[in-house]
């Protein structure tokens, strides 16, 4: 656990703005983790053929064409959950993320 330099008695949380005039945005960059390894897996055992954490994807044209079809070629046509079921074929839920920390 991180302990309070001695002597310090200074109001911490006012230096993170976020908290103050924006409480949810912290929660966006969650939601951006989640759909981001969401992708991941997708891409790594449905494109690649591989485990995700063997994933690489250079040299790969196969995703870059995954991610133009699925995720920036509709862009703001569909809503979020609706684009992330789209790119992944599943609704937005922590499992891929969750697999990220396995073992380690």
């Amino acid at each position: 656990m991180v302990k309070r330099p001695e002597g310090r008695n200074a109001p911490d949380y006012a230096s993170k703005i976020h908290i103050v005039v924006s409480p949810a945005y912290y929660h966006n960059y969650m939601m951006g983790q989640l759909f981001a390894s969401q992708v991941h897996h997708t891409i790594a055992r449905e494109v690649l053929k591989t485990d995700p954490a063997h994933a690489l994807y250079v040299g790969h044209k196969s995703v870059g064409k995954y991610m133009t079809k699925r995720v920036f070629a509709p862009g703001k046509t569909l809503p979020w959950n609706d684009l992330t079921k789209f790119a992944t074929g599943e609704d937005l839920n922590p499992k891929a993320f969750a697999e990220d920390f396995r073992g380690k």
